[in-house]
């Protein structure tokens, strides 16, 4: 096998004699990064080893990047001279599906652009106290559906500022803020998107003083079934400018916005207490505002908690100039013998709940507009063909039907960013402390690239693995001496302070023969502080005789032969510090993924006895139920059904990601083992925030029809942006690709809820 190093391994040595020279103690400094040759490197090491309170300057010009860049330490701030004078370009991205990654509190990100990344922009996921400020998003070749989905996108935050921005290109929403609370948007430019701002499923939120112009979709307030917050509400939208947003719908078939017509100025769909006023809507040539129930979209619904009706929409003191000359939309097509031309300034589809009818005390729609504003209420769910036979469908264009009032909503105040201690951060400390080789951790007798293990250390191997493009691993575990690993029937084993959990990948020369050697690409080690638990990368030299540190991961290109006798070869991602992160959280809390009662229990191939059974009798365990959970092996037709087989694979590479407090929650699928809640495997879900991962598919799995699910197109992809998983593969996996396929023709095609 022939290995080429390394790309980005020297990373290392700079950043150890950066970090070495730094102080003990650290008072939140701000650190001047300029463009150049070395300035991925640079900001890659500078946010792994950020402290609460640095700032990071970025200076005038080009910053290019080929992955993605994450941030998870608290009170970080990122800076430049300004957005159109410090550009951060992704053009050339081959990693991770967003361009820059957020999980720390306190969060600003101000003056600088962020161009042409593969997927989302700038995510920002499960924090208090985020601002984007100056700041523009942009996709430069312009509208494409191959752009990257969202721009500005903080989701499961609270506490958000976006000010003063500017949004161009995306192929979903240019600034979206989804399942939020407590949402300040305002000030900003959004054109040339697909929808130009979009809030969705957010509890409480002030849109004003924005510019939406040249969109498909001018601003959307939307709430949608199958997330983790749905129900959204108390929404205030004024003094915005919603200006000829008619821009060609470019947004991927399949995506929720690919169904928003063109020429749309403020659209509400199922969101509750949204109070619009005085903005100007003008020359949108489909309709001004639309307020519809989400079963306008004809798509499954299964949460019984999720509300599909708008209530409580409150129009008053707006401006209507020309639109409605041109209507766009499945919807609008069927109309238009019966309304005409030019379209209402508003456009209502009359569906309401049949369960809480409107009524004086719990109006729908109240309506205080201008002489001379336009409105129809098209009454849909009686548009039906025996209706229209029988001409007793009508269309409602009495406006003074809604007038009234409603009182009025209470303005968003966020509370204040939280600063912690600047005092140096444990995981920066740790960091710098870590050991420079694998041999310094004592793991391995005689040569090391033998992996032999010393005298208490234990190999152990998974009923179900998580596919790396082919490689083979070999796992240890060292307790210290003395301790023992704590029993959980379902969640990861806890370990005591001072544990190793390490794994080394390597590629055979030839899969067909293993007497020809091998070549080891990296050893992960996990180590179990009494702060929590942290990882490292260690990439193999070329003598094979050791293995550096690498905290800013690596890139390596190998080749081997494969088992069909085809040579192979791509480029091996070693991942950085930030991105073991990403896939090992659970709510920003770092912890092992594999070692589970129903992976580890299974018989070891060098003792021949189960595992479990072994360390208990070795009296490591602590707690062992006498009949431990076992997974099914997913390469082993004998070791369970198909279903129990195929949820073997989503949960070891998918549901690290994909479950309650991974980093994936946020798009409501689920793929834990034992899942039974069809819909948070995906099944009839329509996607969120997927773009072009959709495929122009509707819904994640359709039962029977692998060929219309999105899941097959995600785990078939080699696209960067698209396939899933996104950090821990370059190559499908074709064995598991064949497995879900085979899983979901066999489900009942007409399986509902």
């Amino acid at each position: 096998m022939k290995i080429f190093k390394r790309s980005v391994v020297w990373v290392l040595l700079w950043g150890l004699m950066f970090n070495l020279g730094c102080q003990k103690s650290h008072q939140g400094k701000t650190y001047v990064i300029h463009p150049g040759d070395n300035d991925q490197y640079e900001l890659q090491n500078r946010l792994i080893n950020a402290v609460p309170g640095d700032v990071i300057q970025l200076e005038k010009g080009i910053y290019t990047f080929n992955t993605e860049l994450s941030v998870v330490e608290d009170n970080i701030s990122i800076r430049g001279r300004g957005h159109e004078d410090t550009i951060l370009s992704f053009k050339d991205q081959e990693i991770g599906s967003e361009g820059i990654r957020v999980t720390g509190n306190a969060f600003v990100i101000e003056n600088l652009a962020v161009e042409d990344t593969v997927g989302n922009a700038i995510k920002v996921l499960g924090a208090e106290g985020v601002i984007f400020r100056g700041v523009r998003v942009e996709w430069t070749n312009g509208t494409d559906s191959d752009n990257g989905a969202y721009g500005i996108y903080p989701v499961q935050c609270s506490d958000v500022l976006i000010e003063d921005c500017i949004a161009r290109a995306a192929s979903d929403a240019g600034i979206y803020v989804g399942q939020s609370r407590n949402v300040i948007v305002r000030r900003n430019l959004a054109e040339m998107n697909v929808a130009g701002i979009e809030i969705e499923n957010t509890i409480g939120a002030d849109v004003y003083e924005n510019v939406a112009t040249n969109n498909t979709g001018g601003l959307l307030v939307f709430d949608l079934p199958g997330l983790e917050v749905i129900n959204g509400r108390d929404i205030r939208v004024y003094n915005n400018r919603i200006v000829g947003n008619n821009t060609p719908n470019f947004a991927t078939e399949g995506t929720m916005v690919a169904g928003v017509p063109t020429g749309t100025g403020l659209m509400i769909m199922a969101t509750d207490r949204v109070e619009v006023f005085e903005n100007e809507i003008s020359d949108n040539d489909s309709t001004a505002i639309s307020v519809v129930s989400f079963l306008i979209t004809g798509r499954k619904i299964s949460q019984s908690r999720y509300d599909p009706y708008p209530e409580g929409i409150y129009l008053y003191d707006n401006s209507y100039q020309g639109g409605g000359t041109n209507p766009k939309g499945e919807v609008a097509t069927e109309l238009l013998p019966h309304l005409g031309k030019p379209f209402p300034n508003i456009f209502y589809d009359g569906i309401i709940n049949p369960d809480r009818p409107m009524s004086e005390d719990s109006p729908v729609l109240v309506i205080d507009e201008k002489e001379g504003t336009t409105f129809a209420n098209v009454n849909l769910e009686s548009f039906t063909q025996e209706n229209l036979d029988a001409g007793t469908y009508q269309i409602s264009r009495d406006i003074h039907a809604h007038s009234g009032a409603m009182s009025r909503l209470a303005s968003i105040v966020l509370n204040p960013l939280k600063k912690l201690p600047s005092d140096l951060s444990q995981t920066a400390n740790i960091y710098r402390s870590a050991p420079r080789l694998l041999s310094e951790w004592g793991l391995f007798k005689g040569a090391l690239a033998e992996q032999a293990p010393v005298e208490g250390v234990l190999p152990y191997e998974l009923n179900a693995h998580l596919f790396s493009d082919y490689t083979t691993k070999r796992r240890f575990i060292r307790l210290p001496k003395g301790q023992k690993m704590k029993y959980h029937a379902k969640d990861t084993f806890e370990f005591p302070v001072g544990t190793v959990i390490a794994k080394t990948f390597s590629y055979p020369t030839d899969m067909r023969d293993s007497g020809l050697g091998e070549s080891l690409l990296e050893t992960r080690i996990e180590f179990r502080e009494a702060s929590g638990w942290y990882g490292y990368s260690y990439i193999w030299n070329d003598e094979q005789t050791d293995a550096d540190l690498s905290l800013g991961g690596g890139s390596l290109d190998v080749s081997w032969i494969h088992k069909d006798g085809q040579e192979r070869a791509l480029k091996y991602v070693v991942p950085d510090a930030n991105q073991c992160i990403a896939c090992h959280s659970s709510y920003k809390t770092f912890e092992p993924i594999g070692t589970t009662a129903r992976n580890l229990n299974r018989v070891g191939k060098q003792r021949g006895e189960n595992q479990l059974t072994l360390w208990n009798h070795l009296g490591l365990i602590d707690g062992l139920a006498s009949d431990p959970p076992r997974m099914a092996n997913y390469e082993d037709s004998n070791s369970g059904s198909l279903d129990d087989r195929a949820r073997a694979w989503l949960d070891v590479n998918c549901a690290h990601c994909h479950r309650p407090g991974g980093s994936a929650r946020s798009s409501g699928l689920h793929f834990q083992y034992g899942q039974q809640n069809m819909e948070k495997l995906g099944v009839w879900k329509s996607p969120v925030a997927t773009g072009r991962g959709s495929g122009g598919r509707l819904y994640d799995i359709v039962p029977g029809k692998p060929e219309q699910s999105i899941l097959m197109h995600r785990i078939e992809s080699s696209e960067t942006g698209v396939r899933m998983p996104n950090l821990a593969r370059s190559i499908p996996h074709l064995e598991g690709v064949e497995l879900i396929r085979n899983w979901i023709l066999e489900m009942n095609p007409t399986e509902d809820f």
